[in-house]
């Protein structure tokens, strides 16, 4: 992969030919950096055009970090951030003569661990526990916003339960079965309401039609908004591994 180097900045870009394109572009995205060329464009050619965007490439470049900052794994050790319903919690680790991980919360996450457990296993513990935890409080949560909004359609669905699907928050069978993403526990209440609104209007319209955003609308006037909150938030999650 050819790199461009700017004083103490290397840059790795791929490139791509194709036969649609009639003049070289640099494509710059969270996956990386591309240049796109036509047919038989020479290597030179390409270097040449890559050397004389520098300045561009570098804001370009800076603008995507930006956007897309890079994503850790979340820790799970003393003092470390939670997310929670939108917000950041620091967790309070205390190893006591208990006999499993108990978890509670009060503008902090305040976690018991059994003294018996080593290290590995405490921070392995403590992330099943805040899980199952979140699992169980975002349930609560589901249950009581699907009971509001489908009571404003006249609706009932078959059954609501959680899922952990990587590219869905959310689906409607046409049998009438809801799911929602156990973790929506870490996103605003406002982006968990619009969700658990948009899967009981499938109830109604089973598609994405004019119809099913017009009542989406009805029952949450800024869903627009919401819709658009839901995409930020998408940014701000840290891969669970």
């Amino acid at each position: 992969m050819p790199v461009l180097q700017i004083c103490e900045t290397s840059i790795s870009y791929s490139i791509r030919h194709s036969k649609r394109s009639k003049r070289l572009r640099i494509i710059v995205s969270h996956k990386g950096v591309e240049v796109v060329a036509p047919i038989n464009t020479s290597e030179e050619l390409i270097t040449d055009f890559v050397e004389s965007k520098k300045s561009w490439l570098l804001e370009a470049i800076e603008k995507v970090s930006c956007k897309y900052p890079p994503k850790t794994p979340q820790s799970y050790t003393d003092n470390a951030k939670i997310m929670y319903r939108g917000s950041f919690f620091t967790l309070k680790i205390e190893s006591t003569d208990v006999k499993k991980v108990i978890v509670d919360f009060d503008k902090c996450f305040y976690i018991q661990v059994p003294q018996l457990l080593i290290a590995n296993e405490t921070e392995a513990a403590v992330k099943q526990a805040l899980i199952d935890w979140k699992r169980q409080q975002v349930y609560i949560d589901i249950l009581k916003f699907a009971q509001f909004y489908a009571h404003k359609l006249n609706v009932q669905p078959t059954s609501i339960k959680l899922s952990q699907q990587k590219r869905a928050w959310g689906t409607c069978s046409s049998k009438g079965s809801i799911r929602i993403n156990w973790r929506l526990a870490d996103a605003p209440l406002p982006v968990l309401k619009y969700v658990v609104a948009h899967e009981v209007t499938h109830l109604l319209h089973h598609n994405h039609s004019k119809d099913f955003w017009q009542t989406v609308g009805s029952i949450m006037p800024d869903y627009k908004q919401r819709k658009a909150d839901l995409k930020a938030w998408e940014k701000q999650l840290a891969p669970l591994e």
